[in-house]
């Protein structure tokens, strides 16, 4: 099967953390990721002004840009403007949006499955049900809504043990044995399309979506495109990555009434098939 990507990896000559003095004093005062207890954020939230890690930061991305934008404090291009929209610390920051944590909603630590994690992240900063009528975000804990309730972290049952809750696959989990990766950089994707794939629904051809995954179970994915087995998605999207750790590749057919289909699989070798610019 035929399947068309491209791929940069980002390099800059400064990082932010050197342009902007005042981003870097802003990190030294959190001492540790907004929505769970990792000790070394290394991404933003620009909208709110806040340090997240690297499994938290994937939970934003997937809630889409009118949620979330998410930035990397050492890669990505910053404007003064948003480094001055920084909040002072974690500290400060939860004392209104973690004010009343029902009990109903553990908070993740570093090692917190993703299903956990992702639960409370959407309730902080969406809302529950009310979303869904409103079409506001009304964060669940905001010191607007109740009176004072602090958090409980997530005992060790809800750990991830080999990657549990990280991919919308459960039966396609990445082995995490290895324990925790150090992403050095990220990937700029352009998916483009898909020569002639398999036709997995019986009365049209597929449905297809690609998806494109780290070892820590980060994921990005395009577009869904209804029944065509040669789709062109020509989209762009960005990925946390290790050089040294290839990246999988993975076209899947939406389904409706059961699980999704497998139509295409495959490995990207970061250091030896990307173009660095």
């Amino acid at each position: 099967k035929n399947i068309t990507f491209t791929m940069a990896a980002e390099a800059e000559s400064k990082t932010p953390l050197e342009i902007f003095p005042k981003l870097a004093e802003t990190v030294k005062q959190w001492t540790q990721c907004a929505d769970c207890n990792d000790p070394h954020p290394k991404w933003a939230e620009l909208d709110r002004g806040i340090l997240i890690c690297i499994q938290c930061s994937g939970v934003h991305r997937s809630l889409g840009t009118h949620v979330s934008k998410v930035r990397s404090i050492t890669l990505d291009k910053w404007t003064q403007e948003q480094v001055d929209n920084m909040q002072e610390s974690n500290i400060e920051f939860n004392k209104k949006y973690e004010y009343h944590v029902p009990k109903s909603f553990i908070k993740p630590t570093h090692k917190t499955r993703r299903d956990i994690r992702t639960k409370y992240i959407k309730a902080k900063y969406i809302g529950l049900e009310e979303f869904k009528v409103t079409k506001k975000l009304i964060p669940a804990f905001h010191v607007d809504q109740y009176g004072p309730l602090p958090p409980v972290f997530a005992s060790e049952q809800y750990d991830d043990k080999g990657g549990a809750g990280n991919a919308d696959h459960d039966d396609k989990k990445v082995n995490k044995d290895v324990g925790m990766v150090t992403y050095t950089g990220v990937i700029q994707i352009h998916a483009i399309s898909a020569d002639d794939l398999p036709k997995a629904d019986l009365f049209s051809d597929s449905d297809p979506y690609a998806v494109f995954k780290n070892t820590e179970g980060q994921a990005v994915k395009t577009k869904v495109i209804d029944d065509n087995n040669d789709p062109t998605w020509n989209e762009h999207l960005v990925l946390s990555v290790n050089e040294n750790i290839p990246i999988i590749i993975q076209v899947w057919d939406e389904d409706d009434h059961s699980k999704d289909d497998l139509l295409a699989t495959g490995t990207l070798n970061i250091a030896t098939q990307c173009e660095v610019g």
